[in-house]
């Protein structure tokens, strides 16, 4: 089936991609391996003309927190597309069959009601994952990890994050995501139940376990105390909060723009045209969503705008479509802050094993620590009435 990694079924050939060979390894030595890769550009090359028998004619890697990403550009005169994304996932998110076909069929779904969001690319084998094992020679040890391997329709457009979205274009995001919402109301997957995630908004314990890594008692304190009240106002009033398919992740970062054309309004100027990277994708309470968008515009906002004042301008483009309920204003605070404190803790938590990774990191880590610092020390109703004047 083309929806499901099968290593039994997929036999791709043995070939090397530089200091990697391409094998079967044995479930035990996966586990004990190391989850982290370093790919050149000659090697995703490799890959893809393997892989998809495509000729490349370029190919440039792109920044990832976790997985390995490449804009490849291919040619030839019968093919439908000829610009993709080469994703190579870390090893432990390749172990999860079942969420990685609930991020592609979230993905074809969207794509059948009109939304811009990329398409998996069928292999040689006519399947839309591949599961590639990579040995490589560490300090004279062998070391093996499988990574599942695919290859996506590259969306046109202008990356979010390399524009400042202008008060009214935020707006429009936050239409946009209240539409996917509605979009997804009837879209289920087994995939999507995914309590023990890391970057699940509910899973506290994730975040509890590392507090240790902060630099100060003061910082853990009060981390401990945004958890507390995370668990006491939300967590306790999860039945109250209506829950459904979440992108989880829709920053500006994971969103595409194009400039207005027709009838832009007086600060108007982009307008989003799709949606990336489906990889947190989960079932979960919708306020949750709104909430991580919150964050990622707090932490985005330009320099003479209040990020709090700034980011209401989404959540009002989203209540324009869909109106919050009062449950959901009631535990939206205490998400956000949740949301800032997973964020800078797990951040820490990388810094501390993944020391190579600390300049990517870090960036803005220095903004998201103040942001979580203004927001505990800042009453609820006043970060409400900031954010839509409640």
């Amino acid at each position: 089936m083309t929806s499901e990694i099968a290593p039994g079924k997929l036999r791709p050939p043995v070939w090397d991609v530089q200091e990697h060979n391409i094998q079967q390894l044995s479930k035990n030595s996966q586990e004990a391996a190391r989850e982290t890769l370093c790919l050149s550009n000659n090697q995703a090359v490799k890959l893809v003309e393997n892989l998809y028998g495509f000729n490349v004619e370029s190919v440039k890697k792109l920044g990832s927190y976790g997985d390995y990403n490449f804009h490849v550009k291919v040619s030839g005169a019968d093919l439908e597309h000829h610009e993709y994304i080469l994703k190579v996932m870390n090893a432990k998110d390749s172990r999860d069959e079942e969420q990685i076909t609930a991020q592609t069929s979230m993905m074809t779904f969207l794509s059948t009601r009109d939304f811009h969001v990329p398409r998996p690319e069928q292999n040689r084998w006519g399947n839309i994952m591949s599961l590639v094992n990579f040995e490589r020679k560490e300090n004279g040890t062998t070391v093996s990890t499988d990574h599942n391997v695919r290859l996506l329709t590259y969306l046109s457009g202008i990356l979010g994050s390399d524009v400042t979205l202008d008060p009214a274009s935020l707006y429009g995001a936050g239409v946009y995501m209240a539409r996917l919402h509605q979009a997804l109301k009837n879209f289920d997957h087994p995939g999507l139940h995914r309590p023990n995630f890391k970057w699940n908004l509910r899973n506290t314990s994730v975040v509890g376990e590392y507090l240790h890594v902060l630099g100060s008692i003061e910082d853990q304190k009060m981390a401990h105390k945004v958890l507390d009240l995370f668990a006491d106002k939300v967590l306790s009033r999860m039945e109250d909060l209506q829950q459904g398919p979440t992108h989880a992740d829709f920053g500006s970062g994971n969103i595409l723009v194009k400039e207005k054309t027709t009838n832009p309004g007086p600060e108007e100027r982009y307008q989003i045209c799709g949606v990336l990277d489906f990889g947190d994708a989960i079932w979960n309470p919708l306020v949750f969503d709104v909430a991580i968008s919150l964050l990622f515009y707090m932490l985005t906002a330009p320099d003479h705008e209040d990020p709090t004042v700034y980011s209401g301008h989404f959540l009002r483009g989203y209540e324009s479509v869909r109106p919050l309920t009062t449950a959901e204003w009631d535990v939206l605070y205490h998400c956000v802050v949740e949301r800032a404190c997973q964020l800078y803790v797990l951040n820490e938590r990388a810094v501390s094993v993944e020391p190579d990774r600390e300049a990517h990191i870090r960036q803005d880590c220095e903004r998201l620590y103040e942001t979580l610092k203004y927001l505990v020390e800042s009453p609820k109703a006043e970060i409400d009435k900031q954010m839509l004047g409640r």
